[in-house]
């Protein structure tokens, strides 16, 4: 029996890591054979994709995913699609945020069967912790929802797969689109571990650069950190002082889209690709704002997020924002950490981290599987 196809839709360049994160090499679909489909060469140049890929590891470089490099080829591709097959929305925030909307004209021209992802939630602000961040973060929400109602374009999906209580309830009363409550895909649910190893995790953001940057801002002339070499310095001196309460080394934990050529942290252990098994294990874990950390909740994890005097007022707002509206924490400087201007919190507030996981990761009576389990076997069905 002939297969029908489910094509998995991107909008921007990704990493194999990313993408195995929604839809694993093991999947096996009854119904239907998966390919990928790309619009990446319709919304960035040849120069910012090859940027981009540049210094990532050969095999973290996807060569299977189609790309359809402008309006005519992608709308001759949705023509000749099966009336069976599906498109599953995996990331079109680019396009969202230009307020493209070209995509979705198609697929409502041409009745195309799709399957939305809400990818990445967005936690509401927790203005007894902080007014005036969440203020100005609420105001630039509103602001952008308007602007985006100016350029909405009626069109309702097929599917919406959504995580936490938030998004269910949200989502309970739509007509034209069935609602999959699965749990969240930050959170792999394998690695709950109740008996904690006695281990102090940094979870690194590579200092030089971001694959990102080359797709979004100035990137010519842009750095992740304005003096290195004073970062590390400083961020040494802070791992001793951590070192020195619990008579245990920092390990440092990276991802597999950097490869450091040489130790920069001081010869301590640095592991590659295992950040939420080691976040999980942890008894604390260090760190900026990687979207890693939200393993922490469903460990219950103590956080502490680091702000720095070397980088620039966006990231470290981004920081702050997330440790106070994700861990109920205020962030501090390493540097006033140094001076000894602050003191170390290594609490957790427990009804917080409960209370967020509820609303935006797993809700209530939805059963504790990695995402990719639950959404093979919504797929199963359809």
């Amino acid at each position: 029996m002939k297969k029908n196809k489910l094509f998995i839709y991107l909008d921007q360049p990704a990493g194999n890591q990313q993408l195995e994160k929604v839809f694993p090499k093991k999947m096996q679909l009854r119904n239907y054979k998966i390919e990928y489909i790309s619009t990446q060469k319709i919304n960035f140049s040849k120069k910012q994709i090859n940027e981009y890929y540049k210094r990532t590891p050969k095999k973290d470089v996807p060569n299977f995913i189609k790309n359809l490099s402008n309006l005519t080829e992608f709308e001759n591709f949705l023509k000749k699609l099966n009336k069976k097959d599906l498109i599953f929305i995996r990331e079109r925030s680019v396009t969202a945020d230009k307020r493209k909307n070209f995509d979705l004209y198609l697929f409502k021209k041409y009745n195309i069967r799709t399957i939305f992802l809400d990818y990445y939630p967005w936690i509401e602000c927790n203005f007894k912790k902080e007014f005036f961040i969440n203020f100005m973060r609420l105001t630039w929400r509103y602001y952008n929802f308007f602007i985006g109602n100016l350029f909405k374009i009626d069109y309702s999906p097929h599917y919406i797969i959504g995580s936490g209580q938030y998004n269910k309830l949200r989502n309970l009363n739509q007509k034209k689109t069935k609602y999959i409550d699965a749990p969240s895909l930050w959170i792999d649910f394998k690695k709950k571990i109740k008996n904690k190893r006695d281990l102090i995790i940094y979870v690194d953001e590579n200092i030089f650069y971001s694959r990102d940057q080359f797709l979004f801002g100035n990137y010519k002339n842009h750095k992740k950190v304005s003096d290195t070499k004073l970062f590390l310095i400083n961020l040494l001196n802070f791992f001793e002082i951590i070192e020195k309460k619990f008579n245990k080394k920092v390990i440092i934990s990276c991802s597999k889209k950097h490869i450091y050529s040489k130790n920069l942290f001081g010869n301590r252990k640095i592991i590659y690709g295992k950040t939420l098994q080691l976040i999980s294990e942890s008894k604390l874990v260090l760190g900026h704002r990687g979207d890693s950390l939200y393993q922490a909740l469903y460990s219950k994890t103590p956080v502490l997020l680091l702000k720095s005097k070397f980088f620039d007022l966006k990231k470290n707002t981004y920081i702050n924002s997330r440790s106070i509206n994700h861990f109920n924490k205020k962030s501090y400087f390493i540097e006033d950490y140094l001076k000894n201007k602050v003191d170390l919190d290594f609490t957790i507030d427990k009804n917080f981290y409960n209370s967020i996981f509820k609303n935006y990761f797993l809700s209530p009576g939805t059963k504790k599987e990695n995402f990719s389990n639950k959404i093979e076997t919504e797929l199963n069905k359809i």
